[in-house]
């Protein structure tokens, strides 16, 4: 989302707002006395990728433009350059360079342009978001770009093509704390464990990837909680497997442990031995009796 189209030239206001209506949807544009403009399209992980220059003084989309559009998704628009003041479901946000907004389809919205902007707009499918927001409200969401989910998010854009389901998870974590866009590096780890723990992929530094920060630094956040990034995501996937052993009688213990996150059935079986005292097949009938070591 960070190449830049070429310079802005003079463009009819009216073929601008053509442009962006036939890759956007519905907006009407309010052109400033001397329109400049460009729209540019392209595809960023299998999904439509807009770049928008405009100094026009703000470009709007109203209630009837909304409910007129047949295909609902979110936009989430980065500010490349210059700055914008966004305005969606009460929410009055001024973008800088760097910083991310995420816009619904499927309400009026408001943007305004005191000078020449450029934002690059990826265009999401909704029926994912929804699923991973749940009764939350995705649009409005402001990330500042330096902030620890900004980063995050524009880690994942990078790696879209190849972890698609990253993005999402780190939008519904950022929308569960839209009251603290500055969510420290501890609080994002956590939140991100508790949606990915069952991929037995994710260890300490697949999880400082995502979060786009070192290892070092994941483990000096970890370290100021007396904790560990290796323990947290251990500890939630010996939650998950106890709840599923009670839970599922019709599933076996190595699908229990396979579906909890565990990679290794037998490391699995000692861990969940030192954890409780007993085998997870005790466990599961209520014989919590302490078992000797074979």
């Amino acid at each position: 989302m960070n190449h830049v189209p070429p310079p802005l030239s003079g463009a009819d206001p009216r073929r601008f707002q053509g442009d962006l209506q036939a890759v956007c949807g519905a907006f009407h544009v309010h052109p400033a006395a001397h329109h400049t403009g460009s729209v540019t399209t392209g595809r960023l992980g299998g999904l439509d990728l807009v770049r928008v220059a405009t100094n026009a003084r703000a470009i709007e989309r109203g209630a009837r433009d909304a409910a007129r559009d047949h295909m609902p998704h979110y936009f989430l628009i980065r500010q490349l350059a210059g700055s914008a003041r966004m305005e969606q479901r009460g929410q009055h946000v001024e973008l800088a360079a760097g910083d991310f907004f995420l816009a619904s389809s499927t309400r009026p919205a408001l943007f305004r342009y005191g000078e020449s902007s450029l934002q690059a707009s990826l265009h999401l499918p909704r029926p994912p978001l929804a699923e991973a927001f749940g009764r939350m409200a995705g649009a409005g969401l402001h990330l500042p770009g330096q902030s620890v989910m900004g980063r995050a998010v524009a880690r994942a854009l990078a790696r879209l093509s190849s972890q698609p389901d990253e993005l999402a998870d780190l939008l519904a974590i950022a929308v569960k704390n839209t009251d603290a866009p500055e969510l420290a590096l501890i609080a994002a780890a956590q939140d991100l464990i508790a949606r990915r723990a069952s991929d037995p992929s994710l260890t300490p530094a697949t999880l400082s990837a995502m979060l786009g920060v070192s290892l070092r630094q994941l483990q000096r956040a970890f370290s100021a909680e007396a904790a560990t990034a290796s323990g947290a995501i251990a500890a939630r996937r010996m939650a998950t497997v106890c709840a599923l052993l009670r839970a599922r009688p019709d599933l076996t213990v190595t699908a229990c442990a396979g579906q909890a996150g565990f990679p290794d059935i037998s490391r699995f079986t000692r861990d969940f031995r030192a954890a409780h005292g007993c085998t997870p097949g005790q466990y599961r009938r209520g014989t919590t009796q302490p078992t000797a070591a074979l």
